[in-house]
């Protein structure tokens, strides 16, 4: 396989929460964006060729499908920056869904923080 793009889909229940989520505190980049009669979605960069691609009901319904946590997903990133540095910037900004960072005898510094939806989004870097 040699993949040019690694992106991470899912439907949120709250399609703006979830798109500023990713963009603030995360911080990642809206790179795209779509709202036509159907749904809307967004594209949001996690650097390199890493994706978030989140769908939205059209306006003025909800999405009440299956939430994606029946699906045991996880959105994983190694990290360029600290573990630490990363979580401290996330709880300074609010995240409340945040676990401590801790080392695991695999060689990472890792943590875990969830999104709108449940989802886990782990984040990690070499000790």
């Amino acid at each position: 396989m040699d993949s040019l793009e690694f992106r991470f889909a899912f439907y949120a229940r709250d399609f703006a929460l979830s798109v500023a989520f990713y963009q603030e505190p995360l911080g990642m980049e809206l790179v795209d964006g779509w709202d036509p009669p159907d749904g809307k979605g967004a594209l949001l960069s996690a650097g390199g060729t890493a994706v978030i691609e989140i769908y939205g009901a059209a306006e003025g319904q909800t999405y009440d499908g299956p939430s994606p946590v029946t699906i045991n997903p996880a959105i994983q990133f190694e990290n360029a920056e600290a573990v630490d540095n990363f979580h401290k910037r996330l709880t300074g900004k609010g995240v409340e869904r945040c676990e401590a960072p801790q080392d695991r005898p695999w060689g990472h510094c890792f943590f875990v923080v969830y999104n709108l939806d449940d989802i886990p989004i782990h984040s990690y870097c070499e000790l």
